[in-house]
C-alpha cells in the first residue's frame, strides 16, 4: 500500500526547484539587459572617431592644342535666320563671324573717356639769356620762373620770378571765372623784393557781360603802388554791338588817375567789317591831358585781304 504523504512531498520539491530555476533565469535576463543598456550608453557618450579617406586628385590638363584653336578659328557661325538690324547701336554679331571673332569682341577692353577736372599744373623756365651768345649774357637779366596753375570751377595761377643779380623775387597771381554769358579775372603783381630792390605793387581787374540782343559790355581797372603809396591807375568801360553777321562796332572810354587825381581821359570808337577773306576797320581815338589841357587824336583805317 502506497504512502500518500510521500507523493505530496515529492510534488512540493519539484515545485520549489522549478521556482528557483525561473528566478535564476529572470536574474540572468535582467543582468543581460543591464549590460546591454550600459554598453549602449557608453556607445552614445563615446567621442566619435571620423573615418578619413585621402584622395589624390589627378592633374587636369587645361591646355588647348594649336590644332584645336586653328579649327575653332576656321569654324563659321551660321546665323541666316537672325536679324540684328535693331542691335546696330549695341554692337550686333556680324554675319559669318567666327567663334574666335565673337570671343575676342567679348574680351576687348572698352575704350573709356576721361575728362579731367580740378587739375594742378606746374611750370618751370629760365629767361633773360641769349642761347646763341651765352658768354655775353648779362646775368642781371636772367631769371628763374616757377608757376602753378589750377583748372576747375575757378581758374587760378601763381608765379614767382627769381632774379640773380641782384637777388630779387617778383610774385604774381590771378583768379578767374567764365561761362557762356560772362567772365571775370583778377590779377596782382608784387615785387621785385630784395636788398637792392624797390618793390612795386599792381592789381588789375577785368570782366565782360553778355547783355543779349547782340550787345556785350566789358570793363577793366588797374592800380599801381610803391612804398610811397598809390602812383597811378585807370578805369575803362566798353560796349560792343554786332549790327549784322559781318558788321560790328564798339565804343570805349578810359579815365586815368594819378596821385593828384584824374590825369587823362580817352575815348575810342570803331567799326569792323569781315566778309570772306576781306576785312575793313575804321578807328577814331581822342585823348585829353587834364593837367595841361593838351589834346591828341587819331583817325585810321585798316584793310586786310586774305588769299
Amino acid at each position: 500500500m502506497a504512502d500518500a504523504s510521500s507523493g505530496v512531498s515529492g510534488s512540493s520539491q519539484n515545485s520549489s526547484a522549478s521556482a528557483q530555476q525561473s528566478q535564476a533565469a529572470n536574474e540572468a535576463a535582467e543582468a543581460q539587459r543591464a549590460a546591454e543598456a550600459a554598453a549602449a550608453a557608453a556607445a552614445v557618450n563615446a567621442t566619435p572617431t571620423p573615418a578619413l579617406t585621402t584622395v589624390e586628385a589627378a592633374p587636369v590638363d587645361l591646355s588647348v592644342p594649336m590644332s584645336a584653336l586653328s579649327q575653332l578659328n576656321a569654324m563659321q557661325v551660321n546665323t541666316p535666320a537672325l536679324d540684328f538690324s535693331s542691335l546696330t547701336t549695341l554692337g550686333g554679331v556680324p554675319t559669318n563671324a567666327t567663334y574666335a571673332d565673337v570671343a575676342l569682341s567679348a574680351l576687348a577692353t572698352p575704350t573709356t573717356t576721361v575728362e579731367e577736372f580740378n587739375a594742378f599744373s606746374p611750370a618751370f623756365s629760365i629767361d633773360g639769356f641769349n642761347a646763341a651768345d651765352i658768354a655775353n649774357t648779362d646775368i642781371s637779366n636772367v631769371g628763374i620762373n616757377l608757376g602753378l596753375s589750377y583748372t576747375g570751377s575757378l581758374d587760378a595761377t601763381m608765379n614767382a620770378r627769381f632774379g640773380l643779380d641782384p637777388a630779387n623775387v617778383t610774385v604774381s597771381g590771378s583768379i578767374g571765372y567764365s561761362n557762356d554769358l560772362s567772365s571775370f579775372n583778377l590779377s596782382a603783381t608784387a615785387g621785385p623784393f630784395g636788398s637792392a630792390a624797390q618793390p612795386n605793387y599792381g592789381a588789375t581787374v577785368k570782366g565782360s557781360l553778355d547783355l543779349g540782343n547782340l550787345n556785350a559790355f566789358d570793363f577793366s581797372g588797374t592800380a599801381n603802388f610803391n612804398a610811397q603809396g598809390f602812383q597811378n591807375g585807370n578805369v575803362s568801360l566798353g560796349l560792343t554791338r554786332d549790327f549784322s553777321e559781318n558788321l560790328s562796332g564798339y565804343a570805349r572810354g578810359t579815365v586815368g588817375f594819378g596821385r593828384d587825381g584824374v590825369s587823362n581821359v580817352t575815348g575810342e570808337t570803331g567799326l569792323n567789317y569781315n566778309q570772306g577773306g576781306t576785312s575793313l576797320g575804321l578807328t577814331g581815338r581822342g585823348s585829353v591831358d587834364t593837367n595841361t589841357g593838351a589834346f591828341t587824336g587819331y583817325v585810321g583805317a585798316r584793310v586786310g585781304i586774305r588769299f
